[in-house]
């Protein structure tokens, strides 16, 4: 046990006593606030572009363009409004935020007086030659947008611009023009206009009602699906984690075969005491990446949740969901088990190899191991009950991923103890296999080459150098 304990403490003392262990800790949550906060920024840095709209119907097009673009707007902003309300209800001031948040100045695109509608006069303009008097100084001209109607029933639109890469402006008065036209259309074929928009505001009202409760208590609340949602985030989480850990091992393994400090390590503790030790000194390491990142989190959702209780958002319900037992310890216990499975094949794959160009061949297949209930979560968020999802979990590799989804959906108890016995009986056999590898490896009686012939079929095997 002490040796277990001494070579845990220099792999744990290893990472955390660095400064680099540090930095990279405090870059997750800065990675984070800045994917978060990258696209409102290059959103709000966008240059302001300026245009020329020329009718030569009289105004009636341009009447038709701009009345159409408001309402694609309304409903773009109702859809906006639907992701949060499916998961926290219908709430007026969450509504209220949003519809603030989207009251910028037409997309970064304002219509301005050329003092001319002719393109010869326009040119100069759009190719930066010459610029106009705007309310923010002189500007070049981004576009200039010719709508005509040569004959009845046929619109077109001209658009000159020497920008071939922004192409918004031009998809939304194209998208407006071609809802306009639909719209005459119907009205001439003698549709009376009041009853599209009557149509257009038409909207089933909907309850959503569990059938194992009665009366007012069969109506699902939005708060219900939020274990769901909590799930997924936990299994991205659970899989980010393992993946971040095991590839530590697995670098810190070939280094130290590389570097000879593995021999020194077998002249004085066996080899499952050095796997053994690794692991827990690994883990070690993983919590308090999870202790540290929980740390900020809690302080953040302090601030959050004064914010979230001012805007009448459940926040005690999502935190709830959160820190649910249902699903925090399932999570704890999936961690466990997933951590010691993968890292204990990374350490065998690390004893293999003397580089990392040698382990990237042995680990191509772990990887779309590991890859493939990114998708099968995905799946299960919609479909838990799909046969493949039920078959997937049932696989002890995977269990621990897409468990974390499925069991908010209250799937049977035979599924959730038959496949938690089954990952914890496959760990203890991957873990004791990979300990033999581990053993072959680290006393040089087998490399990846070995490992490569165990694979080939129909020819004469390498011999373990």
């Amino acid at each position: 046990m002490r040796n277990i304990y001494l070579i845990a403490r220099r792999e744990f003392l290893s990472y955390v006593a660095t400064w680099g262990f540090w930095l990279s800790l405090l870059s997750v949550p800065l990675f984070m606030a800045l994917g978060f906060g990258m696209p409102i920024l290059i959103e709000n840095s966008q240059p302001t572009r300026y245009y020329v709209l020329v009718d030569e119907t009289g105004g009636r097009l341009e009447e038709a363009v701009f009345e159409q673009i408001d309402r694609s707007r309304e409903d773009q902003a109702e859809q906006v409004r639907e992701a949060p309300r499916e998961i926290l209800g219908d709430n007026p001031q969450l509504g209220a935020a949003i519809d603030n948040s989207m009251q910028l100045d037409n997309d970064g695109y304002i219509r301005v007086e050329a003092g001319t509608t002719d393109l010869n006069e326009l040119r100069p303009y759009l190719t930066g030659d010459a610029e106009l008097e705007t309310a923010d100084g002189p500007q070049p001209l981004f576009a200039a947008i010719f709508l005509s109607e040569p004959v009845p029933g046929r619109v077109e639109m001209a658009y000159w611009s020497t920008n071939l890469t922004d192409r918004d402006l031009r998809r939304d008065i194209r998208d407006a023009l071609r809802d306009y036209m639909q719209l005459r259309h119907l009205v001439e074929n003698g549709v009376d206009p009041a009853l599209i928009e009557a149509a257009e505001d038409l909207e089933p009202v909907v309850r959503e009602l569990n059938p194992e409760r009665t009366d007012e208590a069969a109506e699902v609340t939005e708060s219900e699906r939020l274990p769901i949602v909590m799930g997924v985030a936990t299994a991205f989480g659970l899989w980010i984690v393992i993946f971040s850990v095991v590839n530590m091992l697995l670098t810190a393994m070939i280094e130290e075969k590389g570097n000879k400090v593995l021999e020194m390590m077998l002249a004085s503790a066996r080899h499952h005491e050095i796997l053994t030790g690794k692991l827990l000194g690994v883990a070690a390491v993983s919590a308090t990446l999870l202790i540290f990142w929980g740390g900020l989190a809690s302080i953040g959702g302090l601030a959050i949740q004064q914010l979230m209780a001012a805007a009448d958002i459940p926040a005690a319900e999502i935190l709830a969901a959160l820190f649910d037992p249902a699903l925090l310890g399932p999570a704890i216990g999936y961690f466990i088990v997933g951590y010691l499975m993968y890292g204990a094949v990374f350490l065998a794959i690390g004893s293999l190899c003397e580089t990392i160009q040698d382990a990237q061949t042995l680990m191509s297949p772990m990887m779309l191991v590991m890859m493939m209930p990114l998708f099968l979560v995905m799946m299960a968020i919609d479909a838990p009950d799909s046969p493949i999802v039920a078959i997937a979990s049932w696989i002890p590799l995977w269990t621990p991923f897409i468990m974390l989804v499925r069991l908010p959906q209250d799937i049977g108890m035979i599924e959730i103890i038959g496949s938690t016995l089954g990952m914890v009986v496959t760990a203890l056999i991957v873990i004791w296999g990979a300990g033999v590898l581990f053993r072959m490896g680290a006393l040089n009686q087998a490399n990846q080459d070995t490992v490569k012939s165990w694979f080939q079929f129909g020819g004469k095997k390498k011999a373990a150098s």
